[in-house]
């Protein structure tokens, strides 16, 4: 009789499936999050680039008014201070501005852009997912003279 109700236990345990909910849950949750953690990473990453992206192309267009390379300079951190100030992903005095002739193109000249991405705070995320590079840089070139 006991050997009876061993394998009736043994075939009750068999077919229940109270756990089977917990057990799947911890074997898709780390993948879950992890994505998760991806995409909020990669999303502010892309988000920060395109707006460095916009300002460089600003900074870019106002130094167009120049006339030499000395006041497309000033015109172009003029422009980036502006728009930081304005309010913006970046911290006013954040983003590094560089302006020179394009050592390939005499007739172009480049404003350069960068910004240390470490700022943003994803460091957190590092064990969870790879980080892209820290450094964050945006060139535009514009024909001297704006043609």
């Amino acid at each position: 009789m006991t050997a009876r109700r061993g394998w009736a236990a043994v075939r009750r345990l068999g077919s229940d499936a109270g756990g089977s909910s917990a057990v799947e849950f911890a074997i898709v949750a780390p993948v879950l999050i992890a994505l998760f953690a991806g995409i909020v990473v990669f999303g502010l990453y892309l988000g920060a680039m395109s707006s460095l992206r916009q300002l460089a192309a600003e900074a870019a267009r106002a130094s167009v008014a120049g006339v030499t390379d000395a006041e497309r300079a000033s015109l172009a951190r003029q422009r980036v201070d502006t728009s930081l100030a304005g309010g913006s992903l970046f911290r006013p005095g954040s983003v590094g501005v560089e302006v020179g002739a394009d050592l390939g193109d005499p007739t172009l000249y480049v404003v350069t852009l960068s910004y240390d991405s470490t700022a943003l705070g994803l460091g957190g995320f590092a064990r969870l997912v790879p980080l892209p590079p820290d450094m964050m840089r945006s060139r535009v070139a514009v024909r001297r003279g704006g043609l």
